[in-house]
């Protein structure tokens, strides 16, 4: 089963998840496979608005990062792996380089941001690398009121307006907020 976009904020420190890269843009195909093997998992998708030639508009649900899901941790090692071996499609678990290559877990509470930021409700947040975030100026806060409350992120200005630069692994996601719901944090916090 696909986990509901917009989850509650209680966070298990027990939970972790593993990222799953999929190639050919087969996500859905995976999602579908998952979803047959009784495997929860969540396909990060935005909603996002098309004009078409007579200047309708529609609201389509698209994949909001190519090659990407997430699978919570929830059987043995063992099954999962199994599960993974007899998928059809090529995908990939991202592993910690070294001797070992066991599988990078993904805490519980990146993940409750990561689907609070995917919720239909932002407009269009943009996904861009960590590299990129990273290369963003601007001061750690902490969200304090509205749909993104405690999430912690970095606070930028650009054109007048303020975003939530929150880096998750490889990637990035850019989201605009009112910068009077941001506490800054201190060091420390």
């Amino acid at each position: 089963m696909q986990h509901p976009v917009t989850p509650s904020l209680s966070v298990d420190p027990s939970r972790y998840w593993l990222a799953i890269k999929t190639f050919f843009a087969q996500e859905k195909k995976v999602s579908n496979y998952l979803e047959s093997a009784h495997v929860d998992h969540f396909l990060p998708m935005v909603t996002r608005k098309t004009v078409d030639a007579e200047g309708n508009t529609r609201l389509t649900r698209q994949i909001a990062v190519h090659n990407l899901l997430f699978v919570p941790i929830e059987h043995e090692p063992e099954v999962l792996k199994d599960i993974f071996d007899r998928c059809p499609y090529a995908i990939y678990v991202y592993r910690r380089p070294g001797f070992n290559h066991e599988w990078i877990k993904i805490p519980d509470r990146d993940m409750v941001d990561l689907r609070l930021i995917c919720d239909n409700s932002f407009n269009e947040p943009k996904f861009m690398s960590a590299r990129e975030c990273n290369m963003k100026i601007g001061q750690e806060v902490l969200v304090t009121h509205g749909p993104l409350k405690n999430v912690v992120g970095k606070l930028i200005r650009k054109n007048k307006k303020y975003y939530l630069v929150r880096t998750i692994g490889d990637w990035g996601v850019v989201v605009n907020v009112s910068r009077w719901c941001c506490k800054p944090l201190e060091d420390g916090e």
